[in-house]
């Protein structure tokens, strides 16, 4: 490709066990497999649409769990042709920097690729304003930055984390692009409501941008620990004319148990000194709870959210789920119900946080086939 049009390739991070949305999500079958924000979609599925027509299935990559990879192999078909299953969970910056090496596994002639990190349990509606973003992002990266993408904020989120800007980058082409001031952790609520505010912090989307070459440096500076024993089954994977998705189970765990568990947040993002953030032109909305629902289903008269049959007699304000029976309710207001793979949960909204401490009692009973 030419300079203007650099290889891109999307790494989509599709692990994780979604707690937050049991009984629908387990483990074996997570948030992102499971149709939670279309009626015949799994979210992964509707990850992967949005790329369409502007990365091919040969330059898309997704990290999963193992125990997930033949589930997610299934449901993706021949719109991922790169799937890697982690033997553990070490959180996103192991997730990355083998993403990263994997590319240049299976493109080495590719000096100048550009990766897009992607999750796969965000809803994005706007496809074209998601992919001109994301053009504008690859632009700045081919400049040696680490991009994020910045939601601008349209209420006092708690449960996002932000980003403080600074000064315009002014890179012909890229409008809305700047340095990075700071980031926030989760605010309260008085400090997210300072943040809307003064209209200088964005929602952190998650979404980076940046060369592959450029990212592994990073690491190399910052995280030597976790890039370095990659770096060196990679050399040996080279030789042999193999990839990381073709290691087995057992050639896997050994590598990743020694890697440092941590967010690439804290270990590069926050430590680097070229980082940018590019605003988002598109709606972007987080699905990491019951309560988000409302988000992207629309409500009943009365507020609800309902999927499945249903019989709601004053009943306000709640998010009513079944994959089977029927739902009946009388009089009640602000609750979620879900009943989903033989399994019913009741809680007030202002709980759904709470959801993932189900899990963990299910599991300290003994109950894992329930998880």
């Amino acid at each position: 490709m030419t300079k203007d049009h650099p290889p891109v390739f999307a790494v989509i991070l599709a692990g994780g066990s979604g707690t937050r949305f049991w009984p629908r999500s387990r483990k074996l079958l997570p948030k992102q497999l499971c149709k939670i924000s279309h009626p015949d979609k799994s979210m992964l599925e509707l990850t992967l649409e949005r790329l369409d027509g502007f990365i091919p299935s040969d330059h898309r990559l997704i990290v999963t769990h193992a125990l997930q990879k033949q589930k997610t192999s299934a449901i993706v078909g021949k719109k991922c042709l790169s799937i890697l299953g982690e033997p553990l969970a070490r959180n996103t910056a192991a997730a990355l920097a083998l993403a990263a090496l994997e590319i240049k596994l299976l493109h080495p002639e590719e000096k100048e690729a550009v990766m897009i990190s992607l999750h796969a349990d965000h809803v994005i509606r706007d496809k074209l304003a998601f992919v001109e973003t994301l053009k504008r992002a690859i632009v700045v990266a081919q400049k040696n930055y680490l991009a994020l993408l910045g939601v601008i904020p349209t209420s006092p989120e708690t449960g996002y984390g932000y980003i403080q800007k600074g000064g315009s980058l002014n890179i012909p082409q890229v409008a809305n692009c700047f340095s990075v001031l700071s980031f926030k952790e989760k605010p309260g609520r008085t400090l997210a409501e300072q943040y809307l505010a003064e209209r200088a912090f964005y929602w952190n989307s998650g979404l980076f941008v940046w060369k592959v070459d450029k990212i592994l440096q990073e690491f190399e500076k910052f995280l030597p620990v976790l890039l370095n024993p990659l770096m060196t089954y990679a050399d040996k994977l080279k030789s042999e004319g193999r990839t990381f998705s073709q290691l087995t189970d057992a050639e896997f765990l050994p590598l990743y148990e020694n890697l440092p568990e941590i967010a690439i947040d804290h270990a590069i993002l926050e430590k680097s000194k070229d980082i940018a953030v590019v605003e988002c032109g598109f709606d972007w909305q987080d699905i990491g709870a019951w309560t988000a629902l409302p988000l992207v289903i629309p409500e009943d008269a009365q507020g609800n959210v309902v999927q499945g049959d249903n019989v709601l007699l004053d009943t306000k304000n709640s998010i009513i789920c079944s994959d089977s029976y029927l739902v009946a309710s009388i009089g009640i207001e602000d609750l979620i119900v879900v009943v989903d793979k033989g399994c019913v949960l009741v809680c007030k909204k202002e709980r759904a946080q709470d959801v993932k401490q189900i899990v963990s009692e299910l599991k300290k009973r003994g109950l894992d086939k329930l998880v």
